[in-house]
């Protein structure tokens, strides 16, 4: 379930980055854009165009493979420490305040190592976020390609991602074109 999660964090973050890329463009330049009024300007959901991408499956599988046993051992490790502060629990009452103050030590320590190995493999900038990193680079690569030949074709000067969009009408959306010129159905 968890993994499954990494192909909606792969969506998303290309979203953010293409929002945040057009922003950008539009916030620096807004005389630009008032002076090109008759620009031709078009949109594409680009969310949808990488999620019905068959590469972005196959990363989806590649990224599943990855975490599927750093998964397995993150959850050994916390059922470990779980085993351990239960045993500890047990054996509170019976110990000399030095024992504890040792065995609490080493459960803290224990507890922290759990913490780092899953921010080392699943949080930002971890093994799992690196790889899907890798693996979403190309595809997003293919389809802004895609994107930028289409509206080259139709004259488009600008295109916008449809979740920026307020409001546009239908004939300016490449969505299904750009879908048809990478064969996805």
């Amino acid at each position: 379930m968890k993994m499954m999660h990494g192909a909606g964090r792969m969506m998303n973050m290309s979203r953010r980055m293409i929002t945040a890329l057009i922003l950008g463009v539009i916030l620096v330049f807004p005389a630009a854009f008032a002076a090109q009024g008759a620009e031709k300007i078009g949109v594409v959901d680009f969310s949808k165009i990488i999620q019905q991408m068959p590469e972005t499956k196959k990363a989806e599988t590649t990224l599943q493979a990855t975490a599927a046993p750093l998964q397995k051992e993150l959850d050994r490790l916390k059922q470990d420490f779980e085993k351990s502060v239960a045993a500890y629990k047990q054996q509170a009452p019976t110990m000399t305040k030095a024992a504890r103050d040792q065995k609490e030590k080493e459960l803290n320590l224990k507890g922290q190592a759990v913490q780092k190995y899953q921010q080392d493999k699943f949080g930002r900038g971890g093994m799992v976020d690196k790889k899907e990193q890798e693996l979403i680079a190309p595809i997003r690569q293919k389809a802004l390609s895609a994107v930028q030949a289409q509206a080259q074709k139709e004259g488009f000067s600008l295109v916008l991602d449809k979740s920026v969009m307020v409001y546009g009408s239908q004939e300016h959306d490449l969505t299904a074109k750009v879908m048809s010129q990478l064969n996805i159905k």
